[in-house]
């Protein structure tokens, strides 16, 4: 009785306020000395939390007088709830001898049955008894941390976690995200949204009812089980569901994997506290129950075949796999409702048995709830912080923490170095390197003590951890240790070690603390030399499986082999353990990577990311070189931390053959943060992380600054710039730069050795200030020809700074895209006098920004200016009107060099155009394509187009797309394509409000005019007699035409096989329908 009392009791305390349990411990000695009892030493109760506090009770008075005196102190202290609830528990009775067992599940199970046994106890009803005994069993877990297994509140360590419901169609909800959780920390795509487990049930405005099933998804170690234990552990106490469900029973799927059979009776009652077990009363309202399958992919079934659920009864025997298809198939208890938590890899098989299920993606701790699990894990402020400020020195380390299993590795290994008073080491800047340290920590002997040496079993546990890897199993019998020849003391050092764990409900199975730990064992046992070591057929299986399968469940494994090569990690294991490592598998990993490199080309994108982690982990900057001799382009997409940012910068600058490399990161900043620049972005992390207490509040970085990528990610590109001689494109997108980022790549940028010749650093958080160090580069650096700064907010005085090194006589730059940058009137200043200066500028863009009529005012000085070469001006959405098109007309019939001029999306009207044909109609004007599409044109602008199609015989390309032109517009066009002076190539008239009359005069044109070669009319009623007329005309030898687009034209099918004929016959003409 006992342990029955002591859960209850820390129960108890744990509902305590901390003042309130300071209260409880002064008005505890007070109580004592009244009733007469020796008062517990003042110094043993004062650090003294809820559970240990209950140990010192039961220590002291013994069970019964401490429940009694613990019953006193709650009425002193007004906690009346817990005295009245107290009173009605069962513990506090004189119990026959013959009723005294042992506590099991948490205690709940005995105390239930005392209430049942003694007769004049308090029945309860079956709901009453079953949240009681979930709230006992579910408050506390093993902490993993404490090698003899104490419990901690799963309430007080339990961290929010950020949460995104998502398109069940998503194409990425099907990739492998192994134990690092990769790219778990921020949300993907705009199709994610925010969702709290408070709402996992309810409807939304993309589904107006409410869902039965919720697959909640993520990788090992994300927090999945811990979240499950939370929902029954709300559950129980009235805070989650209460009004929803009348029952949830927690299925754990690996426990599933060790019985054969079961019923749906068998099933309930495994949850239950005591026998008999209800079922018929609980099944009676299907809908008011939900079953939590906990890990899911851990089953060995393989639900390939569909489960016979017909007149299939609770309580009827059937195969593992065939019970749970019928419940998940919802054929067993179609009403009820169901939560699957699973790693992203089985999510294809769990699409085939389930209907309609709400998707929801576990995504692990943002930053702020980094900060909030070290001070919940450590409860000590001053450790907490100096713990955390060791951590985020180490940027790498701190990134790995939004994994929750890493935060907790990485919050033990620093607890037990602080308590030893030792110093944390930062160069465990690798996840082998911190498994390594940990696995080291646990191996060091006590303080003062003599130097300790290994388990002689440890090789055997590696071998054991390999075998399950490829069996896929986690969980192991005694038979299964003892062929890889563990004996009971090598289990009971591991057990003592916190390396593996034996399963509380069948104490014949154990199993690593975490899969990501068989993972690393497993690792180890490939690059073992000896007898026990993996053989080279063994390993070359291993690489083989990993380059084979695209989600690969062994490629954790491998990035842990990559890392244990590591000459640190080496001397580690050689110096530490005695063992040594083969030195034929590094070589063997390098002939691998070489020979995937052949398989792929020259160019590396397909599993770019995921090689790079694996070579950072050796952090070997010859071998990587060696691995990535073969790749001249490098293509990395969806970069979603800071760590792999760092990853792929590291890898980029020891791969000397590349000549273009593109680096693109997630839409969201760096880390699980937010990026600022999208509003739904920000509405997502401040809707999941929902309302959280912060111990410690660091100051708000700079304005612009939040969230910028480390400085080892500049640092290695600038590198790459002053070492690599055959590096000519860089790209980076969505790149969180910030003003120190940016300087360390101008730095690279001004190198002798930089031969970079495009740079693109587009949406990069680039500042106004920044542009000071890129006119710096353009200054010296005279290899550049093409630069986009494409939306940074640069402003008029960025571009001002950007300016000062174009107009720089070794400025030698060719285009510049300033696409949304926020240029306006004044910055056209500075940019009208580059132009009137530079001999080399060529191309410029500036759509998307501000200008007005103002702005392009003060650029035409420079564009028509003698010494201007400007040969491509982009002014698309530059809220430019019709008075804009006097100052442009005046600049075409001028410049001898402009021949391409991008007006799309502004507010021209048939004015505009006008005027700007008469500059096109001068003899000067060279202009070879002109893009009108979406300028408010109706038929009235075409006869100034018409006329400049006959009197200019520059122009190739017309687009006036999206606009009301009508059929009248398309005949006084087709008037100049019939003219002889007419040169055009191209003509774009989609959505342009075309009939079949239209094509009439098309079909006319085409016959007249030699040089078209490209027409495109999609969106526009045609109709098939429209359609028929230009089929005419194309089949005639002297039509020219080459590409011809009727998409979004609604043809009947002796159309459609009109034009394959006309395809048949003319092989080189692409007709689009």
């Amino acid at each position: 009785m006992a342990d029955a009392v002591l859960c209850c009791l820390a129960t108890y305390l744990e509902e305590l306020e901390a003042a309130e349990l300071s209260s409880f411990k002064v008005y505890l000695g007070l109580e004592a000395e009244r009733e007469g009892q020796e008062r517990v030493p003042r110094g043993r109760m004062e650090k003294a939390g809820p559970l240990d506090l209950a140990k010192i009770l039961v220590a002291h008075w013994g069970p019964a007088e401490a429940w009694e005196l613990a019953l006193r102190v709650f009425s002193r202290i007004r906690r009346k709830d817990l005295w009245e609830r107290g009173c009605r528990e069962p513990l506090g009775r004189d119990v026959p001898p013959s009723l005294e067992l042992t506590a099991s599940d948490s205690c709940g199970r005995e105390s239930a049955s005392l209430a049942e046994a003694w007769p004049g106890g308090p029945k309860k009803d079956p709901q009453e008894t079953y949240r009681e005994h979930v709230r006992r069993k579910y408050r506390f877990i093993e902490d993993r941390n404490a090698r003899l297994g104490e419990l901690v509140n799963l309430r007080q360590r339990y961290t929010r976690l950020l949460l995104v419901k998502e398109h069940a169609s998503r194409s990425r909800a099907q990739h492998e995200l192994l134990a690092m959780g990769r790219q778990h920390a921020l949300c993907l795509d705009q199709r994610a949204s925010p969702i709290h487990i408070e709402t996992l049930f309810e409807p939304d405005e993309d589904r107006p009812e409410a869902p039965h099933c919720v697959v909640l998804r993520g990788a090992a170690g994300i927090g999945k089980s811990i979240l499950a234990q939370k929902v029954m552990l709300d559950w129980a106490e009235g805070r989650l569901y209460s009004e929803r469900f009348d029952y949830l029973f927690y299925v754990n799927c690996r426990e599933m994997n060790q019985a054969r059979e079961r019923s749906l009776e068998e099933l309930i009652s495994g949850c239950w506290p005591e026998r008999p077990v209800p079922v018929a009363e609980i099944v009676r309202a299907p809908e008011r129950l939900l079953f939590i399958i906990d890990g899911f992919d851990e089953l060995r079934a393989s639900f390939h075949q569909p489960a016979d659920c017909s007149c299939l009864r609770r309580g009827e025997r059937r195969p593992v796999e065939s019970l749970l298809s019928c419940l998940l198939t919802r054929k067993l208890l179609p009403e009820l409702s169901l939560l699957i938590t699973t790693r992203p890899s089985t999510l294809e098989t769990l699409r085939q048995l389930l209907e309609h299920p709400r998707h929801v993606e576990i995504l692990g701790f943002s930053e702020a709830q980094r900060r909030e699990y070290f001070y919940k894990f450590f409860r000590d402020e001053e450790q907490a912080r100096r713990g955390l400020g060791l951590v985020r020195d180490n940027e790498p380390l701190f990134t790995l923490c939004f994994v929750p299993m890493m935060c907790w590795i990485v919050c033990t290994c620093l607890k037990q170095q602080l308590e030893a008073g030792r110093p944390f080491p930062h160069t465990s800047k690798t996840t082998t390197a911190v498994y390594m340290f940990y696995l080291l920590s646990l191996l060091q002997p006590a303080a003062g003590g003599s130097r300790a040496r290994p388990p002689p079993g440890l090789r055997g546990l590696c071998s054991l951890a390999a075998a399950g890897l490829w069996r896929q199993r986690i969980l192991f019998d005694e038979d299964d240790l003892r062929r890889h020849g563990l004996e009971a003391a090598d289990v009971s050092a591991f057990l003592n070690m916190n390396i593996f764990h034996k399963d509380i409900q069948r104490e014949r199975y154990y199993s690593f603390i975490h899969l990501s730990f068989q993972e690393f064992f497993a690792a180890m046992f490939y690059v073992l030399d000896g007898e026990l070591g993996a053989s080279p057929a063994g390993l070359l299986r291993l690489l083989d499986h990993h380059a084979k399968c695209e989600r690969s469940a062994v490629a954790l494994t491998v990035r842990f082999l990559f890392g244990l090569l590591n000459e640190e990690r080496r001397g580690d294991l050689e110096k530490q353990l005695g063992w040594r490592i083969s030195p034929r598998t590094k070589r063997d990993l390098l002939r691998w990577i070489q020979a995937k490199a052949r398989s792929e080309g020259s160019t590396l994108q397909r599993g770019a990311l995921e090689i790079f982690t694996c070579l950072y982990e050796i952090q070997e900057e010859a071998f990587i070189q060696r691995a990535l001799d073969s790749f001249q382009v490098v293509v990395v997409s969806e970069m979603a931390t800071k760590m792999e940012h760092v990853v792929s910068s590291f890898c980029v600058r020891n791969c000397w053959s590349a000549l273009v490399v593109h680096l693109s990161s997630a839409e969201f900043g760096a880390d699980g943060e937010p990026d600022p620049e999208g509003d739904a972005c920000a509405a997502l992390l401040a809707g999941a992380e929902g309302p959280q207490e912060q111990p410690l509040k660091p100051a708000p970085p700079p304005p612009g600054e939040k969230n910028i990528l480390p400085e080892a990610y500049c640092e290695h590109l600038a590198a790459a710039l002053s070492t690599n001689r055959s590096l000519v494109e860089l790209a980076l997108y969505r790149n969180a730069l910030g003003e120190r980022g940016v300087r360390l790549l101008c730095q690279g940028l001004r190198h002798p050795n930089c031969q970079l010749q495009n740079l693109r650093l587009k949406r990069c958080r680039i500042s106004s200030a920044a542009c000071q160090d890129i006119s710096s580069a353009l200054m010296t650096n005279q290899n550049l020809i093409r630069l986009d700064l494409s939306r940074n907010i640069l402003g008029a005085t960025g571009v001002r700074l950007l300016c000062e090194g174009l107009r720089h006589p070794k400025c030698r730059l060719q285009m510049l895209q300033l696409r949304r940058c926020q240029v306006d009137g004044e910055a056209c200043q500075e940019l009208s006098k580059v132009l009137s200066t530079s001999q080399h500028l060529t191309e410029l863009d500036l759509t998307g920004n501000a200008l007005g009529d103002l702005g392009l005012q003060f650029l035409c000085p420079g564009l028509s200016h003698s010494a201007c070469k400007l040969q491509t001006l982009w002014l698309k959405i530059c809220h430019l009107t019709p008075a804009a098109c006097q100052n442009l007309s005046s600049v075409l019939s001028t410049s001898q060099n402009l021949t391409e001029l991008d007006l799309s999306l502004n507010d021209l009207g048939d004015a505009g155009v006008k005027s700007l044909c008469e500059g096109l109609c001068h003899s000067k004007s060279q202009l070879q394509t002109l893009r009108l599409g979406i300028c408010r044109l109706t038929f009235v602008s075409c006869e100034a187009l018409s006329t400049t199609l006959q009197s200019n015989v520059h122009l190739k390309a017309l687009d006036v797309s999206f606009n009301d032109l009508e059929d009248m517009g398309v005949h006084l066009l087709c008037e100049g394509l019939q003219h002889p002076n007419c040169k055009l190539h191209k003509l774009w008239l989609d959505s342009c409000c075309l009939s079949g009359a239209a094509c009439r005069d098309l079909a006319s044109a085409l016959g007249a005019n030699q040089t078209l070669r490209e027409l495109y009319l999609t969106n526009n009623a045609l109709g098939d007699v429209g359609v028929q007329l230009l089929c005419e005309r194309l089949r005639q030898p002297s039509c020219r035409l080459r590409t011809l687009w009727l998409f979004g034209t609604e043809l009947t099918e002796d159309t459609q096989q009109a034009l394959a004929a006309l395809r048949g016959s003319k092989p080189h003409l692409d007709i689009g329908s």
